[in-house]
């Protein structure tokens, strides 16, 4: 999965002009606009991802640069709101420790520092899942209250298959981050930072997204996007819904049309079985 992962941007003949322009997107991410622009394309690749759609990403050309930009936008929504409610957590031992300093008592003080340390660390693990489910859904439904849904939070972030994808998705950043600090080493290396970081952040928003689809059909028994034919656009599809589209089960030679692509690796749904599940565990394709 992780080296899928880390080949996912070098598909496609014009791999190297996709990687170009997303290092020079982030490179000028000072600007704060392409930042959002950069955002946005990897949720474009987490929507593909989550259709199905992974054997080629998305190509800068086919997409709505203001339709992107403005997704970057609404997803910092996302996670400045998470941000918010860490800090809040956060708050109540920092005002035990602003207490003891102007009081003068130590053990107060003592006190309050540790309870924030504790509390800051349960945060950070906390969000290392939360943000990956939130954005996930986030993308699934287009919508930013979908990010804070916790019937979903609770049940794909507990899942076996999301907290693995999650330890996957964190390997890379420690990959990725001992490679720039590497190339950090000389002013040529240094500019090829945001291209290793592209192809990077992209493979994270690969695992998540793997990840995020496998354990949403194991939990609600549908895939979280309905495949499609076409990868033009960045909203091309809508949440799965109970009904298909018009065609798609039209008999052609005594067989149906999306049975066609179908082989001895995919199961009903037309999903490859999932990547984390163990198959000598009769529980694994378990629904609900």
């Amino acid at each position: 999965m992780i080296e899928d992962a880390l080949r996912y941007q070098t598909q496609g003949d014009d791999w190297a002009k996709r990687v170009a322009v997303g290092g020079v997107v982030l490179f000028f991410g000072f600007l704060l606009v392409p930042l959002f622009t950069f955002q946005g394309y990897m949720l474009e690749v987490m929507r593909r991802v989550l259709k199905g759609e992974t054997d080629t990403p998305p190509a800068w050309d086919e997409l709505d640069l203001v339709d992107i930009t403005v997704d970057g936008v609404r997803h910092t929504v996302v996670v400045i709101g998470y941000g918010l409610l860490l800090t809040l957590a956060l708050a109540i031992p920092g005002l035990l420790v602003i207490g003891g300093g102007l009081g003068g008592s130590e053990g107060l003080l003592l006190v309050g520092f540790l309870v924030a340390a504790l509390l800051y660390f349960i945060g950070v693990l906390a969000m290392a899942v939360i943000l990956p489910v939130a954005t996930g859904n986030f993308v699934r439904a287009d919508s930013i209250a979908a990010g804070f849904d916790r019937d979903v939070l609770s049940s794909v972030g507990t899942s076996r298959t999301m907290l693995m994808a999650v330890v996957m998705a964190f390997a890379v950043n420690i990959l990725v981050s001992v490679g720039a600090t590497v190339l950090g080493f000389t002013i040529v290396g240094y500019l090829a930072v945001p291209f290793l970081a592209f192809v990077g952040q992209s493979a994270i928003m690969y695992i998540w997204g793997r990840g995020f689809a496998d354990a949403y059909e194991e939990e609600y028994g549908e895939p979280p996007l309905t495949p499609t034919t076409s990868t033009g656009g960045t909203h091309g599809s809508s949440p799965s819904t109970a009904g298909i589209a018009s065609g798609m089960n039209d008999p052609v030679d005594d067989r149906y049309a999306d049975d066609s692509g179908r082989n001895d690796g995919t199961d009903d749904s037309g999903f490859g079985t999932s990547a984390w599940d163990d198959t000598s565990d009769g529980d694994s394709g378990r629904r609900r």
